[in-house]
C-alpha cells in the first residue's frame, strides 16, 4: 500500500480544528490511509470530513489504535465503508 496517500492525525478532532483537517484532506487525490493512531477523540465534524474524503477519493483505510475511537467508527457504520485496522502493517 505504499502508493496510497497518507495522512497522520493526532489529538482531538472536532469543530475547533476542522479547517486544518480539511486542508490536510484537500491534498489527497486518490486512495488513502488516514492514520488515527494518535487520535483520542472524534466528533461528528471529523466523522463528516472522513465520509466526504471517502466519497471524493474512493478507498480510504483507517489505522485506529484507540478502542474508544474504533467503537465510535463502528457505531456510526464506518466499518462497512472503510477498512479499519489497528496497525498500518495490517494493510499489506
Amino acid at each position: 500500500m505504499e502508493s496510497l496517500a497518507s495522512v497522520r492525525l493526532a489529538g482531538e478532532l472536532d469543530l475547533s480544528n476542522v479547517s486544518s483537517l480539511r486542508a490536510k484532506f484537500a491534498s489527497i487525490d486518490g486512495p488513502a490511509v488516514v492514520d488515527l493512531s494518535d487520535v483520542t477523540y472524534l466528533d461528528s465534524t471529523a466523522l463528516n470530513e472522513l465520509a466526504l474524503l471517502r466519497r471524493r477519493v474512493g478507498t480510504v483505510a483507517l489505522v485506529v489504535a484507540s478502542p474508544n475511537v474504533r467503537r465510535t467508527l463502528e457505531i456510526v457504520g464506518f466499518s462497512t465503508s472503510f477498512r479499519i485496522v489497528t496497525k498500518r502493517e495490517e494493510l499489506g
